[in-house]
């Protein structure tokens, strides 16, 4: 089923945006899909995203369709753990992240299948211009396509890998440091391609003994070295203010300001990875190697190692 949600006017382009139910063959269930993409242009490449814990493919769009306006195939599924689709925020089912890695898998083996729902996209597209994406658990998920691996605690606990060579790119917004069981430092180190990973002061905190920030800017850290970057938003949460993933939090005075940052510089990393444009690479090679940053708003700073 496909249905037009809407459109939305951009810098370079005009998103416009679809709805579209997806059953991958010999399965019963349906995916949810958001699928925003330029009016006009060719050669597209493509970004999937992730949202998330128990929110949704529609709790993005202010990412998600600036990804569009600037020439991108943008494709948001709503995973199993979705609110939206019954489940209690908070519960828990250790098949999550399997699923999530289906779900994901799914779309990139039928992305043609997909597309061709969308017989305006489909012929635009350039499916071998892949970056996975995502936020939070979503970040997991996408760090996992891209090559991180994980231990598998039902069979013995040995490092496994979901990595899809069709990936060639990754971005990890606020995504999930070394854990036990399921992710010790190694299993980052897997992780050679191109990745940012972005991280508030004031995220979210999850392990004991580190803050939010500390933890979560791990993937960073701990991930193989070259071709990676880190943007640190200066008082941000793990919403970036309020004003992605949920829609019930306090809003941050300075929501519009990391909201702009950041899809500023993932746009800018997308432009020098999937587009292989020389400019926004240059740009993102001059930062300073870490532990050193630079400012690049007065909010944020960026670096690379």
């Amino acid at each position: 089923m496909v249905a037009m949600l809407g459109s939305i006017g951009g810098m370079l382009h005009a998103a416009e945006v679809h709805g579209v139910d997806y059953t991958p063959p010999g399965e019963s269930r349906v995916i949810p899909l958001r699928i925003s993409a330029p009016a006009t242009g060719r050669r597209l490449p493509v970004v999937i995203f992730s949202h998330g814990a128990y929110a949704s493919k529609d709790d993005y769009s202010s990412i998600l369709d600036h990804w569009a306006d600037a020439g991108y195939v943008v494709i948001a599924v709503t995973h199993r753990d979705s609110v939206k689709l019954g489940v209690t925020r908070g519960s828990n089912n250790p098949k999550f992240f399997e699923w999530r890695l289906d779900d994901m898998q799914a779309v990139l083996t039928h992305l043609d299948a997909i597309l061709a729902q969308l017989p305006t996209v489909q012929p635009r597209a350039d499916a071998t211009r892949i970056a996975a994406t995502g936020h939070s658990f979503g970040g997991l998920v996408a760090q996992t396509l891209g090559g991180a691996t994980f231990n598998d605690i039902a069979r013995g606990g040995g490092a496994v890998s979901r990595a899809d060579a069709r990936v060639r790119a990754v971005i990890i917004f606020s995504g999930a440091g070394a854990f036990a069981p399921l992710l010790a430092p190694a299993n980052f180190a897997t992780l050679s391609l191109p990745t940012l990973v972005t991280v508030g002061t004031q995220d979210l905190k999850q392990a004991p003994d580190l803050s939010g920030y500390e933890w979560r800017r791990q993937p960073y850290d701990l991930i193989a070295p070259g071709r990676k970057y880190l943007l640190t938003l200066d008082g941000a949460d793990h919403y970036l203010g309020g004003i992605v993933g949920r829609d019930d939090l306090p809003r941050s005075p300075n929501a519009a300001l990391y909201l702009a940052d950041f899809n500023r510089w993932s746009t800018t990393f997308l432009d020098a990875y999937l587009r292989e444009r020389r400019s926004p690479r240059q740009q993102l090679e001059a930062m300073p190697e870490s532990p050193a940053s630079r400012s690049v708003s007065t909010v944020s700073t960026l670096q690379r190692r």
